[in-house]
């Protein structure tokens, strides 16, 4: 077995207001490595449970060994408030039936940002469209700034046709698999009252997945 997965290691130099991550591990005893990045950065942290696991069964490489959940979270420093955790399943086949985004509204000076934190099932070719249909009718109806950021587990243009109109790609680039990737299935999608100044898929950090980043301005 390899040495753990060092998160904060990954995620330390990262320059970002708002991270939204995926397969989070929380150990059932102890403290997570999400804790202290959190800690190290001032930042608070919102969860969504997608499972319990047991890390040897599935994820081998997060902690030498041990049992606890897996979640979607989202951490920043800015006000915020929860506004929900919209359902996405079922989806027949999917190891987690009950999987659901995060959804938290961050107040940048006096205005409320949007910001849904996802991931997808990898259940092929069906789960991933059903999936984005079910969150598509939870989402903001306005031209409110919003954003949907996370693993979606598919391509760039039908999942973009699949959430609706008014919402954009924010960052376009191959992000899997991360050694060697030949797709984009890791994406950030911004409403039209949101300019996108600038978007990049990072380096690999060790994930399976390259890292995504924005930068967004409010209109």
């Amino acid at each position: 077995m390899g040495e753990p997965y060092d998160l904060v290691a990954a995620l330390r130099p990262f320059d970002a207001d708002v991270l939204v991550l995926q397969e989070v591990w929380r150990p059932r005893e102890g403290a997570a490595q999400v804790d202290t990045l959190a800690a190290e950065r001032g930042m608070a942290i919102y969860e969504v449970v997608l499972g319990v696991a047991t890390t040897q069964a599935r994820w081998p490489h997060m902690v030498a060994d041990g049992h606890g959940t897996v979640s979607t979270a989202i951490l920043t420093a800015l006000p915020l408030e929860q506004i929900g955790k919209p359902k996405l399943g079922p989806v027949p086949g999917d190891p987690s039936p009950g999987r659901r985004a995060l959804h938290v509204r961050v107040d940048l000076e006096g205005t409320p940002l949007d910001i849904v934190g996802v991931h997808l099932t990898s259940r092929l070719p069906h789960g991933p469209p059903l999936q984005l249909r079910n969150l598509a009718r939870q989402l903001p109806t306005n031209d409110a700034p919003a954003v949907v950021a996370g693993d979606c587990n598919f391509w760039g243009p039908p999942a973009q046709a699949l959430i609706g109109r008014g919402w954009r790609r924010a960052v376009r680039g191959r992000t899997w698999p991360a050694a060697s990737p030949h797709s984009q299935i890791d994406h950030v999608f911004v409403t039209e009252s949101i300019t996108v100044l600038s978007g990049e898929v990072l380096p690999d950090v060790g994930s399976d997945h390259r890292p995504v980043r924005v930068t967004l301005a409010l209109d």
